[in-house]
């Protein structure tokens, strides 16, 4: 389905492209029902529940066109409660999405389609380091994840911050942009010691909590790295599907 999408677009002028650009998002979700039937019953952590669950790991990927004038599920990998013997231990959720990945772009190269740098955006469950610089090293991609309050950056300007600080202080570089109307957001350049040089992203909009978003240093504009995450929260429309019955039945097959 993504092919004759891409190669229609492809065809078309550079203004109408860009409001076709592809976002990858991931996720991973807890499916507490089924699990039994299939026998892939384990003990999760649930984001959304905050708390720790019996059910099904599944790890999504799908392909948002444009803001979501499309939603294309790509992927859907089920992960094992920990086995023992042949097969352990179980893949975690961070080899999951690298294989996904590298594996969607390798089947669009075997069917000639050569797709520009992926931009992937992730919850801060996929903060790893080593996952955001394999997307750019083999992908050329720019992978970005929200950031953690107990993060530590050295800005440009040699001040030492927080994550909480990102999330909590008001005192930023605040821009504004058509092109994300209503909200407000500051673009600063770091290291980390722990991811090296990034860009970071203070978000603030009315009524909503002020929050931050973070990739390697790169030099996409802000407002196109921000309406990339707010696509982000498209995955939660292909959750349902992806927790039924007939779909965890056939992915299990």
């Amino acid at each position: 389905m993504l092919i004759p999408l891409w190669r229609h677009a492809a065809s078309k002028s550079e203004a109408t492209r860009s409001r076709w650009q592809w976002t990858w998002v991931a996720d991973d979700s807890v499916f507490k029902k089924y699990g039994e039937q299939l026998g892939l019953v384990g003990t999760w952590w649930s984001g959304q529940e905050h708390r720790v669950l019996s059910g099904i790991d599944g790890v999504l990927l799908v392909v948002v066109i444009g803001d979501g004038k499309l939603v294309v599920p790509v992927d859907f990998a089920i992960r094992r409660p920990d086995p023992t013997g042949p097969g352990g231990p179980c893949r975690d959720k961070l080899h999951w999405l690298q294989v996904m990945l590298d594996g969607r772009v390798a089947a669009f190269r075997r069917r000639g389609v050569d797709l520009p740098p992926p931009m992937v955006v992730a919850d801060s469950w996929f903060s790893d380091s080593k996952l955001m610089n394999h997307v750019a090293r083999m992908h050329q991609g720019t992978f970005l994840v929200e950031g953690k309050s107990t993060y530590v950056f050295a800005l440009s300007d040699g001040r030492q911050v927080k994550g909480e600080d990102l999330q909590q202080q008001r005192d930023w570089p605040w821009r504004d942009s058509p092109q994300v109307p209503g909200m407000r957001y500051a673009r600063l350049r770091a290291t980390s010691p722990t991811y090296g040089a990034v860009t970071l992203l203070v978000v603030s909009e009315p009524r909503e909590e002020q929050f931050y978003v973070m990739c390697l240093e790169t030099a996409i504009s802000g407002p196109r790295l921000i309406r990339a995450w707010k696509r982000r929260w498209w995955i939660e429309i292909s959750q349902p599907y992806y927790g039924s019955r007939e779909h965890l039945s056939l992915t299990a097959a």
